[in-house]
């Protein structure tokens, strides 16, 4: 199944011709890309289902994302060609070895050296980067990030990571592998029992903890779901804009453990902002959570100085983030302070 559509269609803009940038953003259950200006607009998306397996499968995933890339440029032709191409994924990249680690349930690309394999495809300039690096460039060039020197970007989604900005730049750390935040241990019961943030609040793991909850209370709207076979993270929000009570907890506690990992980040760094990404209809429920349980265990000082929002682009950002990377001429090394000596 795909999806595609052309912003400009319900617009009075013209359409772009000349290059354009691709941008592609690697989820856990489909691929999307958009064609972007280089002034960061996005001209056209498509989003495609992963082909179905029963066992991931490293080299099935990498066909397909080369032959889906060659699709969409090859729609666009000569008239808009393609300059560069950005890939963002749901896990951490080696800016040495352009490896990608920790990708959540998905076949494990580590071993393929797809970077060399796309290089070769199309020979043109590529950059490889994390959905939360791709989100949160995107918001420094045309979200409520701009000219904010010191802020987080927090994207929750298949994975759960971080794009971090530091005096204006965007922080890669030794290896490029800063931003792992899913990978930070909280407490989540004060029990004792420590476990990666990400194994609480990624999307699969919502889901799973809601349907543990089912278990002890079945008056939720999500146990008719439940029993016609699943729900998903999405039906979750759904049920809590609606007024599902058990809904609306989930959302809530999701947001207490993500404040468990944000409240020492924001003491240690005193941040100007966090912006909360993912799903964008979520957000209004994990925000207040989040600035509540910060409030509760951070620093006073370093959480009054910190604004906690929701991010202001949508679901694309990785995107147009991803293809603003790459574009011809940015100089990664001046534009976001990396030091690869």
């Amino acid at each position: 199944m795909s999806l595609k559509y052309s912003p400009n269609e319900s617009s009075n803009d013209p359409v772009q011709t000349g290059p354009v940038l691709l941008g592609v953003d690697l989820s856990r259950h489909h691929i999307r890309l958009g064609a972007v200006s280089s002034g960061g607009k996005l001209l056209t998306f498509r989003r495609e289902l992963y082909p179905e397996s029963n066992e991931p499968d490293p080299r099935r995933l990498a066909d397909f994302i080369i032959s889906t890339i060659r699709q969409m440029i090859d729609e666009h032709g000569a008239s808009s060609p393609v300059t560069s191409i950005g890939v963002a994924f749901p896990g951490m990249v080696n800016q040495h070895t352009r490896q990608v680690h920790l990708l959540p349930k998905s076949a494990d690309l580590g071993g393929l050296d797809i970077y060399s394999e796309i290089e070769s495809a199309f020979r043109l300039p590529l950059r490889f980067d994390t959905n939360a690096n791709a989100a949160a460039y995107a918001e420094m060039r045309s979200g409520m990030a701009h000219g904010v020197s010191n802020w987080l970007y927090l994207h929750i989604g298949a994975n759960v990571g971080a794009g971090l900005v530091l005096g204006g730049k965007l922080q890669r750390g030794k290896s490029g592998l800063a931003g792992a935040i899913g990978q930070m241990l909280i407490d989540p019961e004060r029990i004792g029992e420590n476990v990666t943030l990400e194994s609480m609040v990624s999307a699969d793991n919502i889901v799973r903890r809601t349907r543990d909850r089912l278990k002890r209370d079945n008056t939720s709207s999500l146990s008719r779901l439940g029993a016609m076979g699943g729900f998903s993270y999405d039906d979750i929000i759904s049920a809590a804009h609606l007024g599902d009570d058990l809904a609306k907890m989930m959302m809530q506690r999701t947001g207490t453990f993500i404040s468990m990992a944000l409240a020492g980040v924001i003491s240690l760094l005193d941040l100007e902002m966090i912006a909360v990404g993912g799903a964008p209809a979520g957000r209004p429920f994990l925000v207040p959570a989040i600035a509540e349980g910060v409030r509760q265990l951070a620093f006073a000082q370093a959480y009054e100085d910190c604004r906690i929002v929701e991010a202001e682009m949508g679901a694309e950002a990785a995107v147009i983030g991803a293809a603003l990377l790459a574009a011809p001429g940015t100089d990664p090394i001046h534009a976001f302070g990396w030091d690869l000596s």
